[in-house]
């Protein structure tokens, strides 16, 4: 039945409506009733005393049946109410409409009355309802008779009834109006609600273009902030999806139509061993960076999977960062390049040495790309706070402010004509962040760019 929001909101709306107004209401009437009921009873027992005692000190000395005429004529016409004059035995001596016919009254109210004291009672006689108070009438300390008041209680209960009836319209009004303040409620709600599960759907089944206007600036109106900002997201990853796809065909493509064409000129006809060798030499090139291209894919890709587990051990650092420095010092050269390491003894790092080693090679490989002949590129190493930075700084040409914060993203490419495919920072942070630390890359466009590579020093055995 409530199945939606908007049922939800507008149920909950008008069953608390109805609640409240049921028990205000009820509350209301029966107060209403009381007060009524608690001022007739006191105007009667008021009436009724002040008889007795009129009774007692002007009349009481004659017998009861010569003075109940006198005391009826004196006091039946103060109030509306019906008066009766009684003997102790039940006889009626005296009525005000005239009836002498018993009524019937419970034992306890008789009893209490020829006791000496003031009783009421309330209830129906003749399927009316009336209230009765009885009081009675003394000689000399002793009860002599009672005097009883009876009034119908029916204009009463009318009043409360016409009240009630009043009382039910005011409260179906209220209860409406409520229900249509939660249905405009919920529908400022569901609306833009409903316009949200359209858009998710349409963002689900490829539409990375559609966007949620924003009504309000409320937890829904963040919503649509997050969505919209989420198909964006997805948007320009989609657009650098394409672009890695386009871009990373490219890069297969050149190795393999060098290696293809190699091939058909060696097969061609008897080649000299100079071609030989250069051919073999260039296939053989091509077939290592095509494996290299291959490995950091599955990496990246067995990475974003979760799949990948590392083989942490101690590693001293300056060892690890000499061995890199030395393996890229002839290609340093090669490219007319200054490569310069500053470690510091005595670091240890808890980390997988091969995956380490993978980074700094990646990050070494990205300064040497755009680092001109002549320039520099500097491996330096800080500690403090229980944690060690690596910076890899070079003099290359730098990177633009607009695509600064999208370097390392997954398959970003900067605009430079020696970009490479897109993954490979990312892969870089991937792995950093597997080891509890974090990458952070700084430039300055025609000055260069510092990468930073923060990990956690290991912790000190303790001996004893």
């Amino acid at each position: 039945m409530f199945q939606s929001i908007r049922s939800r909101l507008v149920g909950t709306y008008f069953l608390l409506a109805l609640l409240t107004v049921g028990l205000v209401e009820t509350l209301f009437l029966v107060g209403v009733r009381q007060y009524y009921l608690a001022n007739i009873r006191e105007i009667l027992e008021q009436q009724a005393k002040l008889a007795g005692s009129f009774y007692e000190q002007y009349v009481g000395q004659e017998q009861i049946e010569r003075s109940a005429s006198a005391l009826l004529e004196g006091f039946a016409g103060i109030t509306a109410a019906r008066m009766q004059v009684i003997t102790p035995e039940g006889t009626v001596l005296a009525d005000s409409l005239g009836d002498l016919s018993p009524l019937f009254m419970p034992d306890d109210h008789w009893r209490r009355a020829v006791a000496g004291e003031v009783a009421a009672w309330q209830g129906k006689l003749e399927k009316e309802p009336v209230l009765v108070v009885s009081a009675p009438l003394k000689t000399n300390g002793a009860v002599v008779g009672v005097v009883r008041y009876m009034t119908s209680l029916e204009p009463l209960e009318e009043m409360i009834r016409g009240l009630l009836f009043r009382l039910l319209l005011a409260g179906t009004a209220i209860v409406l109006l409520a229900a249509l303040a939660g249905l405009l409620l919920a529908n400022t709600i569901a609306r833009p609600v409903e316009v949200i599960t359209r858009a998710a759907a349409r963002i689900a089944g490829g539409d990375l273009n559609v966007r949620i206007p924003k009504r309000y600036n409320d937890e829904v109106g963040r919503l649509a902030d997050t969505l919209n900002h989420m198909a964006s997201e997805l948007g320009r990853l989609d657009r650098l999806k394409n672009e890695f796809v386009s871009s990373i065909s490219h890069e297969l493509r050149t190795p393999l139509t060098s290696i293809k064409g190699w091939v058909v000129t060696l097969l061609q006809g008897p080649p000299s061993p100079g071609e030989w060798r250069q051919g073999l030499r260039i296939i053989d090139q091509e077939t290592d960076r095509l494996t290299e291209m291959v490995e950091e894919l599955l990496d990246f890709s067995r990475l974003q999977a979760g799949s990948i587990t590392l083989r942490r051990k101690e590693t001293e650092l300056a060892g690890l960062l000499e061995n890199v420095v030395s393996q890229m010092l002839p290609r340093a050269r090669r490219l007319g390049l200054k490569l310069t390491l500053e470690p510091v003894a005595g670091l240890t790092v808890f980390a997988d040495p091969d995956r380490l080693k993978q980074v700094l090679i990646n990050l070494l490989d990205n300064s040497f790309k755009f680092t001109p002949a002549g320039g520099k590129v500097e491996v330096r190493t800080t500690a403090g706070k229980g944690q060690v930075t690596i910076a890899v700084a070079d003099e290359g040409c730098g990177i633009p402010p607009d695509e600064l914060p999208l370097v390392g993203t997954r398959f970003f490419q900067g605009r430079a004509a020696k970009s490479g495919s897109g993954i490979g920072l990312a892969l870089c942070r991937e792995i950093v962040q597997l080891h509890g630390g974090h990458l952070k890359i700084e430039s300055s466009p025609g000055v260069g760019t510092t990468v930073y590579v923060s990990l956690p020093l290991a912790k000190p055995h303790i001996t004893g």
